[in-house]
């Protein structure tokens, strides 16, 4: 694969893990007027390269207020000067809001493409079923009404294997192909918390969101197993709920071999690691 442009002769790629903090971002990719995650990186990265302009490549995007525990992001850097990879995370770490650290770099080949090669992804949703907090609730939904994670679990069966999620995705016109594969769905409570995770090869634009509105429904009582099944067979987003709020979303991890997708487990809560 050729390798991107730059205005100075790359030398190396490192490629980066980042936890971040999505409340007061408009997602991980630069868009006009908004303040994104990518933007923030690439300032600190290109003042520590002496002022030559570096690009992040991003394993993908994530919407407005949607959190991150290991986005993965390239860089090509330049000859000079030649900062080990380890100096480069203390560096910008020490630099970086609250809300934004690098979590691991290491050097990959420069042909790499931090988007191109991935293998899957997970994400983890969070549901509160306990009480109300002003500082929970920034990372996860309190639904309405009373959520029964055995039922959440059963329903999410339906929604795993290769399919058209076009009932799950916002803008459909907007994609030529809305079949993706989920290989699996992992539902854990952890306390007062119902953690829904899903490994796939790929998620649409805001196609988890979309299945958690669901789920949550179904959670509740509201829709059987079989109900979600039909959701799924109508591939229409109007046969679907609404769509789940951003808060208690994570990207977990994007997976660049089949061990590390296939061995991918939640450790614990994703906003207290």
């Amino acid at each position: 694969m050729r390798i991107e442009e730059t205005s100075y002769e790359p030398c190396k790629r490192f490629l980066l893990e980042i936890a971040y903090d999505g409340t007061d971002y408009s997602g991980w990719q630069i868009q006009p007027h908004c303040l994104a995650v990518q933007e923030v990186l690439q300032e600190k990265l290109t003042k520590l390269y002496a002022g030559q302009k570096i690009h992040l490549i991003g394993s993908s995007r994530t919407d407005a207020g949607v959190h991150a525990q290991r986005f993965a992001a390239s860089f090509l850097t330049p000859k000079r000067p030649d900062i080990p990879p380890e100096k480069v995370m203390r560096a910008i770490n020490s630099q970086m809001p609250v809300g934004i650290k690098i979590r691991t770099i290491r050097e990959v080949p420069l042909e790499f493409h931090a988007r191109y090669d991935t293998l899957g992804k997970a994400y983890t949703y969070v549901l509160n079923l306990g009480a109300y907090s002003p500082f929970i609730d920034r990372y996860s939904w309190h639904p309405i009404h009373e959520i029964d994670p055995e039922k959440i679990r059963a329903a999410a069966q339906v929604l795993v294997g290769t399919h058209d999620y076009s009932s799950f995705v916002v803008e459909r016109n907007m994609i030529d192909d809305a079949v993706r594969t989920i290989y699996r769905i992992d539902v854990d409570v952890i306390g007062q918390f119902c953690c829904v995770t899903f490994v796939g090869n790929g998620f649409l634009y805001k196609m988890i969101r979309c299945l958690m509105g669901t789920l949550e429904a179904a959670g509740s009582g509201k829709f059987s197993p079989e109900k979600v099944k039909e959701i799924l067979e109508a591939r229409d987003r109007s046969a679907a709920p609404e769509t789940a709020p951003p808060n208690g979303l994570f990207l977990m991890k994007a997976f660049y071999t089949p061990e590390e997708r296939d061995n991918f487990k939640l450790d614990g809560l994703p906003f207290t690691f």
